[in-house]
């Protein structure tokens, strides 16, 4: 099968990124054709490997520096689009974002596309785009059963998660008294929140610490020094970070923001998923982790056990059946 991707440009270090060529190359290591198809002209490289048999293309459109000029750059992209994807005649077009929506919304090609959300419809930019996009794609696929409710005007929606390829470490000393918090330093990952509440637990709990990890290439070494994984997140998409701390054996506690970690946790199996604006409820269930090894030890284990549900090979294999 013939498959392109359309992305603005793949230099950014971004979840999005890493998801999407990581994907990109194990649908290629299958058999598939894959062309890759970029939309800004930039001399950047890309930032995560793509595997050679993948094919790329770019529109190569300089990115209008303002407001004013993207119009004319938005109706640029859409001209090179039409002409390009007439060439490569792909079985399937995936396109994501607000510029997947653009494409998609407005192009002259019938052929089979699918937006792939990877962000809460609600929280996107542009959300003018998405209707028009809805009625003309085949499908959109979603990350989360809370982000595929918004979705009312599509003709199919599908919910297919991302995966995590990391490699345990090796199970984590859970008497190691060390929370541990993944995630880049954003208003969405609300890290003034956590650290709010941080200070409220180190008047009864002040031998823990709390570690902050916002880019480290050895994430398994990072996940193994630490016992708990938290989270305060206003939003997310699919928050990667959680199905690697529970691919590295660890619980967490976490609010439930929209989207991603009702998703993933099984409430007080795997962690423990905390009512949005419940503070105490927040304190009071990290806490009680905090105070009992072997209920960390316990909730560790199940949630290594359930990660199997975001294995590469399984997730791939449900994009192959989708996409067939």
């Amino acid at each position: 099968m013939r498959i392109l991707y359309v992305i603005e440009h793949l230099s950014v270090k971004g979840g999005l990124e890493r998801i999407l060529t990581s994907k990109i190359n194990a649908l290629s290591e299958r058999g598939h054709d894959v062309v890759l198809m970029t939309v800004w002209k930039e001399n950047s490289p890309v930032a995560f490997p793509i595997d050679e048999r993948v094919r790329r293309c770019c529109l190569d459109v300089k990115e209008p520096s303002g407001k004013l000029a993207y119009p004319l750059a938005l109706l640029r992209v859409l001209c090179r689009f039409n002409r390009v994807v007439k060439e490569i005649r792909p079985d399937a077009t995936i396109l994501f974002r607000a510029m997947g929506a653009w494409i998609a919304g407005w192009t002259s090609w019938k052929g089979r596309m699918i937006f792939e959300s990877h962000g809460a419809r609600w929280s996107n930019n542009h959300l003018w785009l998405y209707p028009r996009m809805e009625r003309r794609v085949e499908s959109v696929v979603c990350l989360t059963h809370g982000d595929a409710g918004e979705y009312r005007k599509a003709h199919r929606v599908v919910v297919i998660p991302n995966f995590t390829d990391i490699i345990s470490a090796g199970e984590p000393d859970y008497n190691a008294r060390h929370v541990i918090f993944v995630g880049r330093r954003c208003p969405e990952k609300n890290i003034e929140r956590l650290e709010s509440l941080w200070a409220r637990i180190q008047q009864t709990h002040s031998d823990w610490s709390l570690e902050c990890h916002y880019a480290t290439e050895d994430m398994p070494s990072a996940y193994r020094q630490a016992s708990i994984q938290v989270m305060t997140s206003r939003s997310e998409g699919f928050p990667m970070s959680l199905i690697e701390g529970q691919k590295c054996a660890l619980p967490c506690v976490v609010f439930d923001c929209k989207y991603g970690p009702a998703d993933i946790i099984v409430d007080g199996q795997t962690g423990f998923l905390i009512p949005y604006s419940d503070d105490d409820a927040f304190v009071e269930r990290l806490t009680s982790l905090m105070d009992d090894v072997s209920l960390r030890q316990r909730m560790g284990r199940e949630a290594a056990r359930l990660s199997c549900r975001f294995d590469k090979e399984k997730i791939i294999e449900e994009w192959e059946h989708f996409l067939s």
